[in-house]
């Protein structure tokens, strides 16, 4: 008995990249308000401007008496100028607290206002002590040791833009400008299916066992760039038990994503359910990356659906050239916005592949006196350690080869690897 054949159209990179954005185009994205002290790790869904300066007031940068710089003009070793103390002002205190005259000085400590009349301030171990006086022996410059007011951050500075992660000097500037509380996106809940007789069976052999370890990888990856993953059970390659599998995700998840069962074999079922499932159904299978041309995109009732590839390298590439602009254009970003970009030379020669596909290129980054130096990491396509050594990846347009040195844009696979660059 014949089996029948099936066939991808197989679409340019740009191309698809462009029927996902099509799709979110009329999309309302999904925003919440959560405390600042809540936001860390959370994308801004709005620019955020400052409405006071930081310092809102001319403060000391150091211990010491704040006085005016003219009095000091006759000051000498040998004829130290004495000035009279008049009071001491603190973080907490109004520079209005105190008004400085000619002759004057007042204590400050480090971050407090200055008082008004000075335009100067002297550190504590530069002055000669007197019972309620100082003496100065050297001439001052003006507006030594103080911080002018929005010297640091001036009213209406755009300090944050929508797309960013809120890191925690972030959350630290935003609760230091009063600002209690943010607009971030809401965290996309993504089911993740993994298909296939293979672990299906491992599994049910050892219950304890974790035999999707694809998935395992791919929930983190999904949390780093914002998502919230939810790890489904595994569905044999039974196309009842795909459809069962994600019509229950349908009703948990905001996307879905499965690994497995979308290639062209005889029980590779994923397209057929999603084609079963609702309109419109499969948007795209195949695209023109190497490695990961059979993975794809549909929407099932207003929810997106991202197919990966089985073969780990292809899983990865899919991920990073389908799921992460779909999350992208979920949220209402920039393809570029949620993963972080290097410049690096390559450390060896790259042959251009002859076929019209963008290439997928994982790379190791090391430091040199040079600068970052990306090494592209050649092990075989399902091979795991050859991900582990890996930092990034280098998107190679369609017949496009390197030579050593060249430049290149590397694509971090998280931010975390920036940590593991600056530790190696």
């Amino acid at each position: 008995m014949g089996v029948d054949k099936k066939v991808i159209k197989l679409v340019p990179y740009n191309d698809a990249l462009k029927r996902l954005a099509s799709v979110f185009c009329n999309e309302a994205q999904k925003h919440e308000i959560v405390s600042v002290k809540d936001a860390f790790g959370r994308i801004l869904a709005e620019d955020i401007f400052t409405n006071i300066n930081v310092p809102e007031n001319n403060i000391s940068l150091v211990d010491g008496f704040a006085l005016k710089h003219e009095d000091t003009s006759s000051a000498s070793l040998e004829r130290p100028v004495r000035l009279k103390v008049v009071g001491k002002l603190y973080p907490w205190s109004s520079p209005t607290d105190i008004c400085i005259s000619s002759g004057q000085a007042c204590y400050v400590t480090c971050g407090a206002p200055i008082p008004e009349g000075a335009n100067t301030v002297v550190k504590i171990e530069n002055v000669i002590s007197y019972d309620g006086e100082i003496g100065l022996k050297h001439k001052v410059k003006p507006w030594e040791n103080i911080c002018l007011a929005g010297e640091d951050i001036r009213a209406g500075t755009l300090i944050f833009r929508r797309g960013e992660f809120l890191r925690p000097q972030d959350i630290g500037v935003l609760a230091g400008l009063g600002i209690k509380k943010v607009k971030v996106f809401r965290k996309p809940r993504v089911a993740i299916i993994s298909t296939g007789d293979e672990i299906f069976e491992r599994s049910r052999r050892d219950p304890e066992i974790i035999a999707n370890n694809y998935a395992l990888i791919i929930s983190g990856l999904i949390s780093k760039i914002g998502g919230e993953p939810i790890i489904s059970d595994i569905a044999p390659d039974d196309i009842t038990e795909i459809k069962r599998k994600i019509s229950d995700s349908l009703n948990k998840a905001d996307i879905m994503v499965t690994i497995g069962g979308c290639s062209l074999g005889e029980k590779d079922f994923v397209p057929d359910a999603v084609n079963s499932l609702g309109k419109p159904g499969v948007i795209l299978h195949g695209v023109m990356i190497k490695p990961g041309k059979v993975s794809g995109f549909g929407m099932i009732n207003g929810k997106p659906i991202v197919m990966l590839p089985g073969l780990f390298a292809s899983t990865l590439a899919g991920f990073y050239l389908i799921f992460v602009p779909t999350m992208c254009f979920y949220m209402g970003l920039s393809v570029d916005d949620l993963l972080p970009k290097l410049k690096a030379k390559i450390g060896q020669d790259k042959q251009a592949d002859e076929r019209p596909y963008h290439v997928f290129l994982p790379v190791s980054l090391r430091s040199s006196n040079e600068g970052l130096i990306a090494e592209p990491v050649m092990d075989g396509p399902a091979s795991l350690s050859r991900f582990m050594k890996a930092n990034g990846f280098i998107l190679l347009p369609p017949r496009k080869g390197l030579k050593k040195e060249e430049f290149v844009t590397v694509t971090l696979f998280s931010n975390d690897e920036l940590f593991r660059i600056m530790s190696a």
